[in-house]
């Protein structure tokens, strides 16, 4: 075999499942049941917070719910300043393993191959594929809900957005949250759990987070999205290498397509009749609106049958390891613990109560 890292003699054996003891099995349990009741307790967290917040302002300085920075401060300081804390310390006691730069390709144990620009480039194409697909299926959830209940559920983060500067929206979206969601959802979650390969620490980080984002409308595509920076991250072992590619991902989604979508305002404006939209398309003063329209269709829908294509030719030459615990029944053991089964608890009540009218 031709391998730049090791000669024949050298390559690592493929690790060979084995069924657990009591012993290991209770083990895994114990580990992943500490991971469930660290990103419980960061949760629990930064929700006291961020209510305790609002609840002050509300009594104490009504004023500042005027002000367009005030959910952002809601949203970021409680999570980066109470629970990233308290995640660390319910995390120090928890082991983390290296990254593993081997894997089992059709059984040949190799070393993952090198993650450069075309890998780049196609992981992007699939997460904005992604996240068109999502959130279509999120808005789609939410539209039947609001016709079954009669009630107009709002997406809170396009109402943040639209009412906020542009160059504070680039801070928030393209720095604040990729290097402190990448902290969080790769690095810290995915150090501890690939010592019982990347499989499982993959579905783990994306799950949760899209779970934590606390509504439908972005967790499918959160999770799908976070699932793809999770394999980079157990590609590469390069935190930053992710925060970069979701810096990325969040420029598109939170810069570039509300500025197309306010410049097609004229054009999707309810308000002008038939005969004021043909004449502004005759004098050429709707041109700019139409332009940015498809524009943002050819991006959106261009990058999801793309995306798409690139994720049915990729999955099949996927680079994963095992883990060095190679345990039959580890998926179970890693969801089926007291500390996990309480995080999606709570994670899934918090997102039901979004459901709620009023809420």
């Amino acid at each position: 075999m031709n391998n730049p890292y090791y000669t024949p003699s050298e390559l690592p054996s493929e690790p060979t499942p084995s069924a657990p003891s009591h012993g290991e099995r209770e083990a895994l349990r114990r580990h992943f049941s500490a991971l469930g009741l660290a990103y419980l307790a960061m949760t629990a967290a930064y929700m006291v917070t961020a209510y305790a917040l609002q609840y002050a302002a509300l009594f104490l300085f009504p004023a500042v719910l005027r002000y367009w920075w005030f959910p952002w401060a809601v949203s970021l300081l409680p999570l980066y300043g109470v629970g990233l804390p308290v995640l660390w310390l319910f995390l120090r006691r928890v082991t983390a393993a290296p990254h593993d730069p081997r894997c089992v390709t059709a059984g040949i144990p190799s070393e993952k191959p090198p993650f450069g620009l075309r890998e780049w480039f196609a992981i992007l194409v699939m997460a904005f594929g992604c996240m068109t697909l999502g959130g279509l299926m999120g808005n789609l959830i939410m539209s039947l809900l609001s016709a079954a209940t009669g009630y107009d559920y709002a997406f809170a983060l396009n109402s943040m957005v639209s009412e906020t500067p542009i160059w504070f929206t680039a801070v928030c979206t393209c720095i604040c949250a990729p290097l402190g969601e990448e902290l969080l959802f790769r690095k810290l979650l995915i150090d501890r759990a690939r010592r019982y390969g990347d499989t499982v620490a993959i579905l783990l980080s994306g799950v949760l987070f899209g779970l934590f984002h606390g509504n439908l409308f972005q967790f499918f595509y959160a999770a799908a999205v976070g699932m793809l920076l999770a394999y980079v991250y157990t590609r590469t072992g390069k935190y930053l290498l992710c925060a970069a590619m979701h810096a990325v991902i969040n420029f598109m989604g939170s810069v570039v397509t509300p500025a197309l979508s306010r410049l097609m305002t004229p054009f999707t404006d309810s308000a002008l009749t038939e005969g004021e939209t043909l004449a502004a398309m005759a004098d050429g003063s709707l041109l700019p609106a139409l332009a940015a329209m498809l524009l943002l269709l050819v991006w959106q829908y261009g990058t999801l049958i793309a995306g798409i294509l690139l994720l049915a030719r990729r999955f099949r030459r996927r680079a994963l390891s095992v883990g060095e615990i190679p345990l039959q029944g580890r998926a179970a053991a890693a969801w089926l613990n007291p500390g996990m089964i309480a995080c999606l608890a709570i994670m899934l009540a918090l997102t039901a109560v979004n459901l709620i009218p009023g809420a």
